[in-house]
């Protein structure tokens, strides 16, 4: 039986508890205990809402209309590819719409791209937008029913909604001989819904036993169904979710020609700045031709998509190719026992399948005596449906290590017990076989490593001011305990660093705008360094989890958008915060004040509260807001007798009503000191105690 997988979902909020002084050096150091906190994008920020396939055909122009909120002040549409966004101007702004044309190159590869729209006020959250070389179809909604079903040509790419408790119909004529494949995007895109494709007799109203495609492998649960048609045929293309849900977000793209099918690359990985050939496994996608893949050196960038293609064709959904800078090779038969093993360099990875009936695959490592190894395999995580059990054995032949089934990711780790080669030994758990059972194995050293996950991926800040990156989880591996540095880097616009020492598992990372920036969109990425056995070892934060829950809880949402974030540099605000002193020395017990000057502009004279979105563990605190008029207010710190000594932080948002509407500011945290109470000295009439 196939491994259960759990699909992970998470909000856009994070728990987060940090704190932060400056170093002797001259970093800032983080320190603190994790405390629940939810940091939520400024209520004047834009938004994306659009509750349908926002797409074109590349080599054209399209006018879109986006919705959202506060899209009434925009700079600039952000389209992750090639290809032009110009913003159409509205009879009268609208808030809530946004009217856009897109021109998309002919050359613009097939597939889905990060979509942001930048206003005067930030930058908003991320939505797909996927570009085809298929005429696009609108969906009338009139088509619910077999006896109303609505006509398509046999190419093309209808942009659709499912209702509740409904289905939706669509006529082909298809000629005799004619290959077609049908396939939905929707689940890859973000939608909820859970795609089927079902093909009916368009005369006899009848389904056609066994075309039907429900979860294809590989596709991440939408569908693919090719059907080579014998005769003259008239069918009915039936898209539904599983169990009948619908509404407004349940969108999807229903794909029709003859385009190859491919749910994987092969190999699966490449390394980083090496041109490779690179192929394609799945359903259909033996007579695909290879690409060769030109790999990019940005270490950030965690994969690429190719696209596959038959001469003269359509494409097919292109598929990703994964990132290393490791040396990778691919699976060389035949290599069923041991004395014909494959060597793979350590570290390093190779791309395999099991062909053939009984088909084991082995491959040998050099092994060095008490420096431990590890094997990992991976199959589902690069949309593969192989089922891989491994097994390390010894020049003897006997087993030193083996995977548990039960356990995901595939891993074995094991220390060599004397200097020599060491063999891997791969089977299929369910002892299946062919061109499209796939999976990639990568050897590794077992070395202090770190992992970083970020819990949001957009901010906005004014040119010359300041905001604070958060960062959820600072996860060391390997043994590794120590400090841990995170900079922003990927723009010369935007400066910050801080330093997690030893112990801590969150951080906000100051950051700086430089007072040349101007109002627009600034991506970047933040990267993790420690130093460990005398080497620096870099890292790249990801936004795994907010991306699944942007894409509806996707197992393996793309890979290329996994480590970008975005900074809205925007006008001056209406109203600017500046807190000190800083850093602030709070003794247990007493109360520390942090005097809040408030700076006001654009007529704006209202009301100005202050709130902590971070607090040390155990420190109390006291806000006063600026009332109108006025230009400051405070905010008082009491550390408990059980707070913890030493370096800490607070962040603080102020808030206030602009024009009727919720605004918010969060400048850079602000470093203090906890410490224990002063002694006070003896006064003089006292005699000393001894």
């Amino acid at each position: 039986m196939p491994r259960r997988r759990a699909i992970l979902v998470s909000s856009f909020g994070f728990g987060l508890g940090l704190v932060a002084v400056l170093s002797p050096g001259g970093l800032p150091v983080a320190s603190g205990q994790p405390k629940a906190l939810v940091v939520p994008p400024a209520p004047q920020a834009p938004t994306l809402t659009t509750p349908v396939t926002l797409g074109a055909k590349r080599g054209g122009a399209v006018e879109l209309s986006l919705s959202g909120t506060n899209l009434d002040a925009p700079l600039a549409v952000l389209l992750g590819g090639p290809g032009k966004a110009t913003v159409v101007p509205l009879p009268k702004p609208d808030p809530s719409q946004l009217k856009v044309k897109f021109d998309l190159p002919a050359d613009t590869p097939v597939g889905l791209y990060p979509l942001r729209v930048a206003t005067a006020a930030g930058v908003s959250n991320l939505r797909p937008f996927l570009v085809d070389d298929l005429d696009g179809v609108a969906e009338t909604e009139a088509n619910r029913s077999k006896d109303a079903p609505q006509d398509i040509p046999l190419s093309c790419s209808v942009s659709g909604r499912t209702d509740a408790e409904a289905s939706d119909y669509f006529r082909v004529k298809v000629p005799a001989g004619r290959r077609l494949a049908f396939e939905v995007v929707a689940r890859r895109a973000g939608s909820p819904l859970d795609p089927i494709v079902v093909l009916h007799d368009a005369k006899t109203k009848r389904e056609m036993i066994d075309r039907y495609a429900d979860d294809t492998p590989g596709l991440q649960g939408d569908c693919r169904l090719v059907h080579t048609f014998p005769e003259d045929s008239e069918v009915l293309v039936e898209v539904r979710d599983t169990t009948y849900r619908g509404g407004p977000d349940f969108f999807y793209r229903l794909r029709v020609g003859d385009f190859p099918g491919a749910t994987t690359a092969f190999p699966l990985a490449v390394q980083r700045g090496r041109a490779t050939p690179v192929g394609f496994a799945g359903p259909g996608a033996e007579d695909i031709p290879p690409v060769t893949v030109e790999a990019p050196t940005d270490p950030a960038l965690m994969a690429v998509n190719v696209v596959p293609k038959r001469a003269a064709g359509t494409c097919g959904w292109p598929v990703p190719v994964r990132l290393t800078d490791e040396p990778q090779g691919v699976e060389e038969e035949p290599n069923d026992d041991p004395a014909k093993a494959n060597r793979v360099p350590v570290p390093g990875g190779v791309s395999a399948r099991f062909g053939g009936k009984n088909d084991r695959d082995h491959f040998v490592v050099a092994g060095k005596k008490d420096r431990k190894l590890a094997v990992v395999v991976q199959t589902y995580e690069l949309n593969a449906p192989t089922e891989v059990l491994v097994k390390v054995l010894d020049a003897k032949g006997a087993e030193l290590a083996k995977s548990d089934p039960q356990k995901v990711p595939v891993r074995v780790e094991f220390t060599p017990p004397a200097d020599g080669d060491y063999v891997i030994a791969c089977e299929h758990l369910n002892y299946l076989s062919g061109p499209n059972e796939v999976y990639h194995l990568a050897v590794k050293l077992v070395a202090p490593d770190v992992d970083v996950a970020l819990a949001l991926d957009r901010y906005e800040a004014p040119a010359g001011g300041g905001t604070a990156v958060a960062v959820a989880t600072v996860n060391r591996l390997n043994g590794y305990a120590g400090p841990v540095e995170l900079s922003v880097v990927g723009s010369d616009a935007l400066t910050g660093r801080v330093v997690v020492p030893a112990g801590q598992t969150q951080a906000f990372i100051p950051v700086w705008v430089k007072e040349w920036a101007r109002p627009g969109a600034y991506p970047f990425v933040v990267k993790a360094t420690i130093t460990a056995d005398g080497r620096p070892v870099e890292r790249f934060g990801t936004i795994t989890e907010l991306v699944k829950a942007g894409f509806g809880g996707l197992p393996n949402p793309p890979p290329e958008l996994l480590t970008g974030c975005v900074l809205g540099v925007a006008d001056k605000p209406p109203f600017a915060v500046a807190l000190s002193p800083d850093p602030l020395t709070a003794e247990k017990g007493k109360a520390a004040t942090l005097a809040a000057t408030v700076t006001r502009a654009g007529g704006f004279d209202g009301d100005v509260g202050l709130a902590p979105l971070s607090l040390p563990p155990n420190v109390a605190v006291a806000a006063k807001p600026a009332p109108k008029g006025q230009p400051a207010g405070s905010v008082a710190l009491t550390p408990a007798p059980n707070a913890a000594v030493g370096p800490a932080q607070v962040l603080i948002r102020a808030t206030g009503k602009v024009g009727g509407k919720d605004y918010a500011v969060t400048p850079p945290p602000v470093a203090i000191e906890v410490a224990e109470p002063k002694k006070e000295p003896p006064k003089k009439d006292e005699p000393k105690k001894p």
